[in-house]
C-alpha cells in the first residue's frame, strides 16, 4: 500500500512539476517532442488496456460488468473534464496564453489579475482530474506491481502538458516562477488519494478486482483518445508522432 501511494503521489507531482518548469524554460521549442513522448506514451497505454487491463478483468467477472465498468470509468472521466471545461472558461484563449508565453510583454494590472485567476482555476480543475489517475495507478498496482508502476509513469507523462497549463498563466499574471511551479507540481497530489482508493478497492474480492481494473482501463482509453492524441495534433501535425504510437503499442 506504502509503495502504491507513493508511485501514485510521484506520476502527479511529478508530471505536472515537470510541466511547469517544461512550460516555463523551453516554450515553443518543446511541441515536436513532447509530441513524440506522449505519442508513444499512448501507443504504450493502449497495449497496457488491451492486453492487460481488460484481459485480466474478463478473468474474474463476467462480460457485462467489465463492459459496463469500462464505459462507467470513461464516463467519470468525461464528466471531469466537462466540469474543468466550465470552470477554466476564461476570456484568454489558448493562443492568446501562447503568445503571452512566448512574447515578453508588459500587462496592465486588471490582465495580470485574471490571468493569475486562470492559472488558479486550472489549478483546481486538473487537481479533481488526478484523482481518477491515481484509482488507475492504485488498481493496476494492487493487481500486478509492474503494471501500477509502467501506469504512474505513463500518467506523469500525460501531466507535463497539464503542469504546463498551469505554470504559465500564473506567471503571466506575476507570481513568483518558483511558486508557480510549486504551485503546479502540487496539482498532483490528488492523485495520492486517488491511488489510496483504487488499492483498496483492488485489494477486495475478485468482483471489486474486476471492476477496478476496468473502471482504470476506461479511464485510460478517455484520457488516450480524447486528451492525449488530440493534444499531439495540436502540438505537431506531421507523421512523426503516429509513428511513435505504433512503436509504442509494438513496445
Amino acid at each position: 500500500m506504502l509503495e502504491t501511494l507513493l508511485i501514485s503521489c510521484a506520476a502527479g507531482v511529478i508530471g505536472t512539476g515537470t510541466g511547469g518548469v517544461i512550460g516555463l524554460l523551453l516554450g515553443e521549442s518543446s511541441k515536436r517532442s513532447m509530441s513524440y513522448l506522449l505519442s508513444f506514451a499512448s501507443g504504450v497505454m493502449v497495449s497496457i488496456v488491451c492486453f492487460d487491463l481488460i484481459p485480466e478483468s474478463l478473468e474474474l467477472a463476467s462480460l457485462s460488468t467489465v463492459v459496463v465498468s469500462i464505459i462507467l470509468g470513461a464516463v467519470i472521466v468525461q464528466f471531469l473534464n466537462a466540469l474543468i471545461d466550465r470552470l477554466s472558461r476564461t476570456p484568454e484563449t489558448h493562443v492568446e496564453l501562447e503568445e503571452l508565453h512566448h512574447q515578453e510583454e508588459i500587462l496592465n494590472p486588471q490582465r495580470k489579475q485574471s490571468m493569475l485567476m486562470s492559472g488558479l482555476v486550472m489549478f483546481a480543475a486538473i487537481s479533481l482530474h488526478n484523482l481518477p489517475e491515481g484509482m488507475a495507478i492504485g488498481s493496476g498496482a494492487s493487481h500486478d506491481a509492474q503494471m501500477g508502476l509502467t501506469l504512474a509513469v505513463l500518467i506523469a507523462l500525460h501531466n507535463i502538458p497539464e503542469g504546463m497549463s498551469i505554470g504559465v498563466p500564473l506567471i503571466a499574471g506575476g507570481m513568483a516562477k518558483w511558486k508557480a511551479v510549486l504551485l503546479t507540481a502540487l496539482s498532483g497530489a490528488p492523485t495520492l488519494v486517488g491511488g489510496a482508493l483504487g488499492a483498496y478497492l483492488g485489494s477486495g474480492g475478485d468482483a471489486l478486482v474486476a471492476i477496478s481494473l476496468a473502471l482504470a482501463a476506461g479511464a485510460m482509453l478517455y484520457v488516450t483518445y480524447c486528451e492525449i492524441l488530440p493534444q499531439v495534433i495540436l502540438l505537431n501535425q506531421e507523421r512523426g508522432p503516429a509513428v511513435f504510437t505504433i512503436m509504442g503499442i509494438i513496445l
